[in-house]
């Protein structure tokens, strides 16, 4: 079977249970394998989400900035190795702290976003690119720069500034002008949440049904998470990264050079299914994508989502084992039975081995929800749908995204035990509650 086929199979599977919201492009050697939308762009409205629907892409958006930067050391405007006091000399410490450890995400500087307050109040506030450096510039720096990586929107936030102080222009009109437009990238660009940006899908998050995602004021994000951009757009910018269109080979190079842990500028390079892959994921408030190069075999996976739940970075590497034919167990369909055996099935369930982990399972108008944390442990809340039952055992499916539960029964018809898998194929062992 070909790699198309064997995409097609799973991408069925998985649209036919609706676990696909938002569009996905997958090539190998630049032929378009996959190119095609999910679900909807608008659910107020039912417009479909289409390969030409644009989304905010996240922390994708550091990797434009990164090139930005290599570009303007390419032109002799800055050196990656300067110190950021150079451009930004009110900065505190600016003598210790390089371009390059801010690339790098190893400058020590604090990340703005895991500041306590962030995700209740300051995300909401609109805020200029001054304003935001001042919140972060005085605090005490988390390590000597340069010594260990530590993820940073901060040191994105000040090359944003430096892009706009050596540039002479504003980051969206440098991103537009030096990067896009020579590509033809004509529907990406910078969000700042008032302009009105056509064929923009709107963001979503999950509890019980579509709900929408807590407010994230657009003002701020930037250099650091604030570009939109479509598969199509971001797949030629997949083919100008091979090139040396608008950058020398020995920079791209250098920009792909890892430095700390994983990272390399505005890239993460790790090993995947044993291959060299370069990639990068981004989450902004409804949004979450994932971008994937497997450089060598030229195979590029791009997913863009306009769910937050769609378990998008699980997702690209499921459909990276199908390119390279290693072993992937679809879903089963989800086809609903008659259950009506509910009261039985709800109560919270302990997870085996973790007490503070447990599943809880509720009834609403006859039927059962299940309640669960996922990243950065916020709750959701997904219908289970019956597909499979005798007096042995009960599956479940949830909704939206491709969990499954399997209630195993004594001979007495009491729940023993449940084997819960979750989105990303981690299987546990749970007992219901006494």
């Amino acid at each position: 079977m070909t790699a198309e086929k064997r995409i097609g199979k799973f991408v069925e599977r998985y649209e036919g249970n609706g676990y696909l919201n938002g569009s996905m492009l997958i090539a190998s050697n630049e032929n378009i394998l996959l190119n095609k939308g999910f679900g909807m762009a608008n659910l107020e409205h039912k417009v479909p989400n289409k390969p030409s629907t644009k989304f905010r892409i996240g922390s994708i958006t550091k990797a434009f900035t990164a090139f930005a930067i290599f570009q303007l050391h390419d032109k002799k405007k800055l050196n990656i190795y300067d110190c950021i006091g150079k451009y930004l000399p009110n900065y505190p410490q600016g003598e210790k702290i390089t371009i390059y450890h801010c690339l790098t995400n190893t400058s020590g500087i604090p990340n703005y976003t895991s500041f306590p307050d962030f995700w209740s109040t300051s995300m909401r506030l609109p805020s200029t690119l001054n304003q935001l450096i001042d919140s972060f510039k005085n605090l005490e720096l988390r390590f000597e720069p340069g010594s260990r990586f530590e993820y940073s929107n901060s040191g994105y936030a000040l090359l944003t500034a430096i892009i706009e102080t050596v540039s002479n222009m504003s980051y969206s009109d440098y991103i537009q002008e030096k990067i896009c437009r020579p590509l033809g990238m004509y529907n990406t660009g910078c969000d700042d949440g008032i302009k009105v940006v056509p064929n923009l899908a709107a963001g979503y998050s999950f509890w019980e049904n579509p709900v929408h995602p807590a407010y994230a004021d657009l003002s701020f994000p930037l250099g650091a998470y604030g570009l939109y951009s479509t598969t199509e757009d971001l797949f030629l910018w997949d083919k100008a990264l091979k090139s040396s269109q608008l950058l020398n080979k020995e920079l791209t190079e250098k920009m792909f050079t890892l430095n700390l842990s994983s990272y390399a500028c505005g890239w993460m390079v790790s090993e995947m299914l044993g291959r060299k892959c370069v990639h990068h994921f981004g989450d902004i408030s409804g949004f979450f994508s994932d971008f994937l190069r497997f450089v060598d075999e030229q195979v590029t996976i791009i997913f863009l989502s306009n769910m937050n739940v769609t378990p998008v970075t699980h997702l690209t590497k499921e459909i990276a084992k199908v390119i390279f034919d290693v072993n992937v167990s679809l879903p089963l369909p989800s086809v609903s039975i008659d259950f009506t055996n509910t009261e039985v099935i709800a109560g919270k369930y302990l997870i085996e081995n973790d007490r503070n982990k447990f599943l809880d399972i509720t009834i609403k108008n006859d039927d059962l929800y299940i309640t669960v944390p996922k990243r950065y442990g916020v709750l959701y809340k997904f219908k289970l749908v019956p597909v499979s039952h005798n007096s042995l055992k009960t599956i479940f499916l949830t909704e939206m995204i491709n969990e499954q539960l399997i209630f195993h029964y004594s001979s007495l018809g009491k729940i023993e035990s449940v084997e819960y898998k979750d989105c990303n194929d981690n299987k546990y062992i749970a007992f219901k509650e006494s």
